[in-house]
């Protein structure tokens, strides 16, 4: 379930620190991620979801990076990239593992996570 979200949020290096304060964005390898890429591009268009499963199960979140086509997710203490498919919101990770931006892993034959967009 998601808790919290902010989509395509313009980040530039001029108003990062902001943005990262006003979308909760505190776990220091999503920060790391986001500053390096901003920093390198001079801005980036990120989504940024935050979900729990359920009481006392995994939490995490999303970070999609959409101009440049990657994303990371963070599962507990765990952070890992790979590569953003923005029409089925999926994050194909550098392993092989894939994810959809709810956090929630892609099975085969699965019929998907309902898209924020398209409700």
């Amino acid at each position: 379930m998601l808790v919290d979200y902010q989509e395509k949020i313009r980040v530039t290096k001029d108003n990062l620190d902001l943005l990262l304060k006003e979308m909760n964005i505190t776990g220091p390898d999503q920060i790391e991620i986001i500053k390096k890429i901003v920093i390198e591009k001079g801005e980036a268009v990120i989504s940024y979801y935050n979900f729990i499963h359920s009481p006392g199960e995994r939490k995490g979140n999303v970070t999609v990076f959409h101009d440049i086509g990657r994303a990371a997710i963070c599962l507990g203490a765990d952070t890992k990239v790979g590569d953003w498919d923005e029409a089925f919101e999926v994050i194909t990770l550098d392993d092989g593992e894939k994810y959809y931006f709810d956090g929630k892993p892609v099975y085969q034959d699965d019929d998907g996570a309902c898209s924020l967009g398209n409700i």
